[in-house]
């Protein structure tokens, strides 16, 4: 994995942390590289523990997966997540695919041009469907060289259930103020974890046994989190 700008043999921490008093939910280590494949166990695990119906789960770009999405949203769940912006081929923002605008009554795509996409084949990858479209207009554009680098023209692919992307793109923006807060929940306990409580490295081997390890350090956030939040009596008090 990526650390600290080289690549290290590490394991990869996730961790559910709830909105209203930022305790840890639930935790897991994995040999990904990266968080692409762990959005919706995740938030499934933590809806189960937590006994809930109705939950909102924020996740970092990292996360952003159309699968993934797509089983919490199946689940009941309401997501808010941005995707990373990719650069256009020909390094011209103004021309990425987010810049387009689809018109499902027509199935096609408007360029920022005011040109339009229409549908010409099905393809398929890595197990996923999509339909492709391609623009004719693209040999007169004055724009062709600033959209494509293709010399046949300038080609979409449109995932069988982007509808379902694209209203988890507009309700993330619609509660940019709710995602924001993302940062200062997942994000502080591991601060604290690395910082305060100094575990910033394993010293078990073997999956099950990092397991351990990294439940044994959020289960000590966990209890340094409920002593800032109730005195000893207090909790004395609660739980006999």
């Amino acid at each position: 994995m990526k650390n600290n700008g080289s690549l290290d043999i590490c394991y990869n921490v996730q961790s559910v942390v709830d909105s209203k008093n930022h305790f840890i939910v639930d935790i897991s280590t994995t040999n990904d590289i990266n968080d692409q494949n762990q959005l919706h166990v995740m938030a499934k695990n933590a809806k189960e523990l937590l006994d809930i119906e109705e939950c909102t789960v924020i996740a970092d770009t990292g996360y952003y997966n159309a699968t993934e999405i797509k089983n919490c949203i199946d689940d009941g769940m309401t997501v808010y997540i941005k995707k990373s912006k990719a650069n256009n081929s020909t390094k011209n923002n103004e021309f990425r695919k987010e810049k387009f605008t689809y018109n499902s009554e027509d199935d096609t795509y408007i360029c920022p041009a005011g040109e339009r996409l229409s549908f010409f084949e099905n393809t398929s990858k890595n197990g996923l469907r999509y339909k492709k479209y391609k623009c004719a207009s693209c040999s007169t554009c004055k724009y062709q060289n600033s959209c494509t680098s293709s010399k046949t023209g300038r080609t979409l692919q449109r995932w069988e259930h982007e509808n379902i992307l694209a209203d988890v793109r507009k309700s993330t923006l619609e509660n940019n103020d709710v995602y924001k807060q993302r940062r200062c929940i997942v994000e502080h306990p591991f601060g604290t974890i690395k910082r305060t409580l100094g575990y910033s490295f394993f010293l078990r081997r073997q999956k099950e046994n990092v397991d351990a390890e990294a439940a044994s350090m959020f289960i000590a956030y966990n209890f340094k989190r409920l002593l800032s939040m109730f005195s000893i009596q207090e909790l004395v008090n609660r739980f006999e």
